[in-house]
């Protein structure tokens, strides 16, 4: 359409004006959301079209306005933070004849309008100056408002992607091309100024064990049109290696040819690692359970073996004796298994603390000889003791110190073939004390040297391949070193190899020189038999018939009056009509727990000086802090210690006159 130029500005000084193409203009500029105006910049004036003084918010006599000034509409209409273009359109007149614009506009209501458009120097003067500029602008708002949100959208996604570690592909199946957002060069670790993404430098990134499949089901998803699913692992360029969970679908033509590729890409490592370790500790708590199962058998089978004995008639002194010297160790057995378990729970959770006091290393070492030496003179090992001549004294928990030499020889024992030579040395060394207990067994392999201290490994090497395990929990060397790490020490472990023998040595922090001596303890003198007491009554509660009927034979035998019940209802009813000194009562029981009989027996005024001892197989912290808020005096772990049991007796105060 061809329309004079005084029809874009509504002026009406041209006397032959085509009306009718005027018209037509006008209506497909108010269509278009289009307006107009005309700058004279001698006259200093402007001439508006009705559609440009709409989208400026404008209303002027004869579309009239001026150029410059306080009074000048269009910089008055301009945005305050785009006032600064008018200086710059200016120039761009002066040496442009066409140049275009892009501008906010607030009319007086507070409405915002994002126009563009162009202007057109239409005359010169002389000097070559603008003259008149003609200039036509649309509202774009609309366009504005819908980019703004397409980027707030972008923004959006792009902080997705961030937060999920997650990655954009595009890939053009017709002209092979390969697009990859920003997030997904981060995710397989290389640099997009270096690095063109194609279906081949795909595939090079992709592990050579995961690439062939993954590419096999990509074809046979895209084939099938069916959207894919999977998982691979990729390796970056400095080598670390990386999970991709991979969802991709794919477009295709009226024909059915696959035009596009496309989905996400996200790193899961860090799912994959913790479902990896989930699986392990599965593995390992299933190998635990079938290990301790055989480590619970064990001692249980000479145990059912010697009662069968003890069950035949005219059986000997001798034998008799055997069978209970038998039991007696196989309990100890059962006993330190399940004390090993519960060190190392409390451990993981620090609720106990050591009772350091100054020793020798003489005395630990015999503690812990004590406690290894049957094992070792079963497997007819030769024991060599390299101690220093003259004390060498520190500061450590005697007790818990003697289970850490004692498990090491105890490992050392298990893992030598009979008849081997194992050495215990102990030294001062600067400001430690080195103790190094080796042996000639089997050795470590080198992969296995540094799992020999976690929780349940067995993994010492034989020189056949096999794992060597000799029994136990696995707990025994983690156990050990947790115990010297809490003193301030080290246990580390050295091997040359499967079959080569081993070394494990701890160091312990020395006392400082001018600490001053400190008397040393000896060792605990071994328990010598059942401490004797005066009779006592004593009710014995516990649903488990077996426990309880042979607490009570035993207590009868050592003279006291005992009274059994089964639950804790009859244990209380009991309580009431004999009024014993001590009462053992199980935790467990059926209708009223232990927990609900002490604290009755407690309400009672008859009840509140009876001795209440809690049995139970529970042996935390936390259940010693119960059944204390809950009225008992001690609380005895099972299997009970007969000679502790005997003393809390013997100390018991006797509440009425004895037969």
């Amino acid at each position: 359409m061809t329309v004079p130029l005084r029809a874009l500005t509504g002026s009406d000084s041209t006397p032959h004006r085509p009306h009718d193409s005027t018209a037509g203009y006008r209506a497909a500029l108010a269509a278009g959301r289009l307006g107009s105006w005309e700058t004279d910049f001698l006259t200093r004036t402007r001439q508006w079209s009705p559609e440009g003084m709409a989208l400026f918010g404008l209303v002027l006599p004869g579309g009239r306005g001026r150029v410059g000034g306080d009074n000048d509409e269009y910089q008055r209409a301009l945005h305050p933070d785009d006032r600064h273009l008018m200086d710059h359109f200016h120039a761009q007149a002066q040496v442009m004849e066409s140049f275009a614009a892009e501008y906010r506009v607030l009319h007086p209501d507070g409405r915002l309008l994002w126009l563009s458009g162009r202007g057109q120097v239409v005359a010169r003067l002389p000097d070559g100056r603008a003259h008149r500029l003609v200039s036509i602008v649309a509202d774009i708002t609309d366009r504005k408002l819908a980019e703004d949100g397409l980027r707030i959208e972008r923004e959006r996604l792009a902080l997705v992607l961030e937060s999920g570690r997650m990655g954009v592909f595009d890939f053009d199946q017709v002209r092979g091309v390969l697009w990859w957002s920003e997030q997904t060069y981060r995710l397989f670790g290389v640099d997009p100024a270096h690095f063109s993404p194609s279906a081949v430098s795909l595939a090079r990134l992709i592990h050579p064990d995961d690439r062939s499949a993954f590419l096999q089901r990509r074809q046979q998803a895209i084939d099938a049109r069916q959207p894919l699913a999977c998982e691979f692992r990729a390796v970056h360029p400095d080598g670390r290696l990386v999970w991709i969970d991979y969802h991709g679908q794919t477009e295709y033509d009226s024909e059915g040819q696959p035009l596009r590729h496309f989905g996400v890409a996200a790193d899961i490592t860090p799912r994959k690692l913790a479902e990896l370790a989930l699986l392990d500790a599965d593995r390992r708590k299933d190998d635990f359970i079938a290990v301790l199962a055989h480590e619970l058998r064990n001692p249980l089978a000479p145990i059912r073996h010697a009662l069968g004995l003890l069950q035949l008639p005219g059986l000997p002194d001798a034998q008799r004796d055997w069978c209970r010297d038998v039991m007696d160790r196989q309990v100890a057995q059962m006993t330190r298994l399940l004390e090993d378990l519960l060190d190392v729970s409390r451990m993981a959770r620090r609720p106990f603390t050591l009772r350091c006091e100054r020793l020798d290393i003489a005395g630990v070492v015999a503690r812990a000889v004590e406690l290894a030496q049957p094992l070792i003179d079963r497997a007819g090992h030769r024991l060599d003791l390299l101690l220093p001549p003259q004390p060498v004294q520190f500061d450590g928990d005697p007790t818990r110190l003697g289970q850490v030499l004692s498990n090491l020889l105890v490992n050392a024992a298990k893992y030598t073939a009979p008849g081997g030579r194992i050495t215990l040395q102990a030294a001062q060394r600067g400001a430690l004390l080195e103790i190094n207990v080796s042996d000639d067994g089997i050795g470590i392999a080198a992969e296995n040297l540094p799992h020999i201290f976690e929780m349940f490994s067995q993994v010492r090497g034989t020189p056949d391949g096999g794992n060597g395990s000799h029994g136990g929990l696995g707990i025994g060397l983690s156990l050990a070193r947790g115990l010297v790490a809490m003193h301030g020490g080290t246990l580390v472990a050295r091997s040359a190899g499967a079959g080569h023998g081993s070394t494990f040595t701890v160091r312990l922090p020395m006392p400082a020189p001018a600490a001053a001596p400190v008397a040393v303890r000896a060792p605990a003198a071994a328990p010598t038999g059942l401490a004797a007491a005066a009779r006592r009554c004593v009710l014995v509660a516990d649903d488990l018939r077996d426990a309880a009927d042979s607490l009570a034979l035993l207590l009868q035998a050592l003279g006291h009056e005992v009274y059994l019940a089964f639950d804790g209802a009859q244990a209380q009813a009991l309580a009431e009509r004999h009024r014993p000194d001590v009462a053992l009562l199980d935790l467990g029981m059926p209708v009223q727990d232990g927990f609900e009989t002490c604290r009755r027996i407690r309400a009672q005024p008859w009840g509140r000086d009876v001795l209440l001892i809690a049995q139970t197989g529970w042996g935390q912290p936390q259940d010693r802090q119960r059944t204390g808020d809950a009225g008992f005096d001690h609380h005895l772990v099972k299997p009970i210690d007969l000679d502790v049991l005997c003393g809390l007796l013997a100390k018991a105060p006797v509440h009425r006159q004895q037969d």
